[in-house]
């Protein structure tokens, strides 16, 4: 089964005598036994009905034992073996452990995990006909920041695409290093339900060096010996040239707004809901805006899309192709970021 069916079978009360968590993501490996332990066991008679064991420090007698003897004033016992690859090393212990599998207990939930099992040999080939396979592997790319909404989703918070990826470009794949930066976000943010771009910016990149928020603000005020200087530092730090484009499209189309907003005579509090910052940022939004006229705020959404163009079509260096995009969004030359290569 996919980690998402073994999740909704544990919350519709429907386990399996055995289960099998394998890869290489050991963040779901552990979120998968503790689930089990907190939906199969009242907290009560949890110390009577819960083993935890390592496969190398116990023999197969041991585990077959736990998993035989039934459960003290509860309807169910729950047996976790981590390592279970060092288990069962002897024909003898291989030949223990599948007579169990074959014939499990109904009110014990065996939890066995092995992060590369060789179903071609026992007793991985008995759990592969008898066991629930729950394969957690790490995310694709693509899979990640949809990963990362839907966790703050779960926690009752809110966050748009654009967020969702800044995590995902500043922190990486590892879904255990992810969830130590949500949750960061969520102490910074406190009561409010939507996290932003700048909380983003201001918790998660402020632990990770030079940032894309930082980028934009010597960007507005104009300081392209900053901005170059920002700019290095992020590439060298890995970041994505792409998400740097979409952050600082994203960053002109806000001052682009400001012109309308300002123009309406909005108060702060409603130009920061038009813009999408918050209401303590909009004056200095308003002082970068200032430093940008109409026609070159045209002009730099035209560069930054030249700019991603090279970077998808064409095997020119990162750095430089970001190099000339900073001091065409500067300067307003004339000349292209394309033409400049």
């Amino acid at each position: 089964m996919t980690y998402a069916e073994f999740q909704q079978s544990i919350k519709s009360n429907r386990f399996a005598p055995i289960y099998l968590f394998h890869g290489e993501e050991d963040f779901l490996i552990d979120e998968g036994i503790q689930l089990i332990i907190s939906k199969g066991l009242d907290e009560g008679t949890r110390g009577f009905n819960l083993d935890v064991v390592y496969g190398s420090k116990v023999d197969a007698k041991d585990v077959v034992g736990h998993a035989s003897s039934f459960p003290m004033m509860s309807s169910r016992r729950v047996v976790v073996v981590k390592e279970f690859e060092k288990l069962a090393t002897t024909e003898s212990a291989k030949e223990i452990v599948s007579a169990y599998i074959n014939k499990p207990l109904d009110s014990t939930v065996l939890v066995l995990v092995s992060l590369d099992p060789d179903f071609r040999r026992k007793p991985f080939t008995d759990l592969k006909k008898r066991a629930e396979l729950v394969e957690c592997k790490p995310l694709y790319d693509n899979q990640v920041p949809g990963w990362i909404a839907d966790r703050i989703r779960q926690q009752g918070r809110e966050a748009n695409a654009e967020a969702c990826q800044l995590i995902h470009s500043f922190v990486g794949n590892s879904l255990r290093s992810l969830q130590n930066e949500i949750d960061k976000v969520f102490v910074f943010i406190g009561d409010r339900k939507k996290v932003s771009v700048e909380d983003i910016t201001a918790v998660v990149g402020a632990t990770k060096g030079y940032t894309i928020f930082e980028l934009q603000n010597a960007i507005g005020r104009k300081d392209s010996k900053e901005a170059i200087k920002i700019l290095e530092r992020m590439l060298e730090a890995g970041q994505s040239p792409q998400l740097i484009i979409v952050m600082l499209t994203r960053f002109f189309t806000q001052l682009w707004k400001l012109s309308d907003t300002r123009a309406r005579k909005m108060s702060e509090q409603e130009i920061a809901r038009e813009i999408g910052v918050p209401f303590y940022f909009v004056r200095q939004y308003v002082g970068f805006r200032s430093n940008f006229g109409a026609e070159q705020i045209e002009q730099n959404f035209k560069s930054l899309l030249e700019a991603d163009t090279v970077l998808k079509s064409t095997s020119r260096n990162p750095h430089l192709v970001l190099d000339l995009l900073i001091l065409s969004l500067l300067h307003h030359s004339p000349e292209s970021v394309g033409a400049s290569l």
